[in-house]
């Protein structure tokens, strides 16, 4: 996947990343399984008659998250990768290599010359001697992002992760809407108006659809980001009119799954930024809310 954008991006997976940190600074002690031969009769013994101290970290170990990243940055570390200041599970290097982690899920991005290329296979293959690696190729699908390159630059969507969202709360068939809010909807504590509170079940339901849409917001789609936001106000105590509005968004999502963010990586095109804020507008508190849309423009001057 080689586009004009100059850069590769290479998916790795590390097996059992879990398995693979020592826990030799921490005091953990386990009893046999009762698979083991003595296993069976040590479980229904109290205090048991076996115990063994831990020396591998094992996946359900609440350690084994933090002993993982510990393990892999220090390696990338002596490999002389550097941790970013804006995200520690970025690590930037000076010869055209960035690495992002994401517990044992790695992507690989290099610059397409010479040295990076060459770089980045000394890399690999130093990641493969320390561990088990399986190189998945170009990435195609990163953290339910997908990820398309062609001559004209790269595209990222996650058309199949709002379809799963969709089927999950049962709304893949339901009607499109052209905005993800409803401009006359009024959100706010609607016991005022007589609304009632919704039952436990609701509740977690609607903060269930706002967590996903939060991360398709977070992730690749910046137009549900304001209609998220308001939603999360109210994921403690939602009414009625909240988990509707919820559900207008996946109905927004339905009629848009296929948009896409598009990086042309063309550095000659300018910049428009826009800003626009909506004064006390907050019926319960009176606060104001903003925001901000940065587009680039083409040659030719239209806006992407």
């Amino acid at each position: 996947m080689v586009g004009r954008c100059g850069s590769n991006i290479d998916h790795l997976d590390v097996v059992t990343a879990f398995l693979i940190s020592g826990v030799d600074d921490d005091d953990i002690y386990v009893v046999l399984p009762e698979c083991w031969p003595e296993g069976h009769e040590v479980t229904r013994t109290y205090p048991p008659r076996i115990i063994l101290r831990l020396r591998k970290s094992l996946y359900g170990l609440k350690q084994a998250p933090r002993l993982w990243h510990n393990d892999i940055n220090a390696f990338l570390l002596f490999l002389g990768f550097a941790q970013s200041q804006a995200d520690p599970n970025l690590h930037i290097p000076s010869d055209g290599i960035l690495i992002l982690l994401y517990v044992d899920d790695i992507s690989m991005t290099y610059l397409l010359n010479d040295f990076a290329s060459k770089s980045a296979i000394e890399v690999k293959a130093k990641l493969s001697e320390k561990y088990k690696i399986t190189n998945l190729g170009p990435a195609r699908l990163f953290l339910g992002i997908e990820i398309h390159r062609d001559d004209h630059g790269i595209s990222l969507g996650q058309k199949a992760f709002i379809t799963t969202i969709l089927k999950r709360f049962h709304m893949q068939d339901a009607h499109g809407v052209t905005t993800p809010m409803d401009p006359n909807a009024k959100l706010d504590l609607a016991n005022d108006r007589g609304e009632k509170e919704l039952d436990k079940e609701s509740v977690k339901h609607n903060q269930a659809i706002v967590g996903f849409l939060m991360y398709v917001a977070f992730a690749m789609r910046p137009d549900i980001s304001d209609a998220v936001a308001v939603l999360c106000r109210y994921n403690s105590r939602p009414f009625t009119s909240h988990i509707t509005a919820a559900k207008r968004v996946l109905q927004y999502l339905n009629a848009t799954a296929d948009f896409q963010l598009h990086f042309n990586g063309n550095r000659n095109n300018g910049v428009i930024g826009f800003t626009d804020s909506d004064w006390p507008s907050e019926g319960t508190d009176r606060k104001s809310h903003g925001g901000q849309v940065f587009l680039t423009c083409h040659d030719g001057g239209a806006i992407s």
